[in-house]
């Protein structure tokens, strides 16, 4: 049996007075591909920034690969790597000199180890060739790929995507979406991905996390959720599971 690598328990998040988050609890395992949706206005960036541990909780606990956000950050913001919103980068740099800079911050690695380390994302995310051009030249696609890249140098172990293919045109979709299941395929890393491309989302993701006002509709198997609706279609199921709750 798998274990979970991320998990959400009881919790809950208020801001001025109003529960935005109400008592949620789901688990991610290890090797997962989850999908988190919600309508607009649900409580999912919300939740992203406690999973990430930019807000804390009201009530409850948050814990990546065992170790709680709140009160074990360092160890558990280790094991996460995180893109909340569209990548930002100084355009006047290359996609090298960027990654080059972020790898200063891991102090445990010689010069040699973080030159490796910056040379083996780009491969992995199709930039190598491109890591001497300026950030400015890449398209929004290549540049949600360097932020994968980005958060692949601390060897994380699961990955949140917030709305990762906004603006991308079809061809930076099919590169993205076969990056996040080349990278799950074979190292094994964890995607908790929010999207409102629903679509998309059931092409790779085989769990689901679905809310809306602040309170969990749904989370299990995609395949079950398909099973135990009238249609195979993921837009169609989400628009009926809101009509009912």
């Amino acid at each position: 049996m798998r274990k979970y690598i991320l998990k959400v328990d009881n919790v809950s998040k208020s801001i001025k007075r109003k529960k935005i988050i109400n008592n949620i609890s789901f688990e991610v395992k290890v090797g997962d591909i989850c999908g988190f949706i919600g309508p607009n206005g649900a409580g999912k960036t919300t939740m992203i920034r406690l999973i990430t541990g930019l807000i804390t909780p009201t009530e409850g606990n948050i814990y990546i690969d065992n170790y709680d956000v709140n009160k074990q950050r360092r160890e558990a913001l280790e094991n996460l790597g995180a893109i909340v919103e569209a990548p930002i980068f100084f355009s006047y740099l290359t996609g090298e000199q960027v990654l080059n800079n972020l790898s200063t911050l891991n102090e445990n690695m010689s010069k040699n180890e973080r030159k490796t380390k910056v040379e083996e994302v780009l491969k992995i995310v199709g930039l190598y060739d491109r890591r001497k051009d300026k950030v400015s030249t890449y398209s929004l696609g290549m540049k949600q790929r360097l932020g994968i890249a980005q958060s692949l140098l601390n060897n994380p172990k699961i990955i949140i995507l917030d709305e990762p293919a906004n603006g991308l045109d079809p061809m930076g979709m099919i590169e993205l979406r076969g990056l996040i299941l080349k990278l799950n395929k074979e190292k094994g890393i964890t995607f908790f991905i929010s999207s409102h491309l629903l679509d998309e989302l059931q092409k790779i993701c085989e769990k689901l996390v679905i809310i809306k006002e602040g309170n969990l509709v749904w989370c299990g198997d995609t395949r079950d959720l398909i099973d135990e609706s009238e249609s195979n279609n993921l837009e169609e199921i989400f628009v009926s599971l809101m009509t009912k709750y």
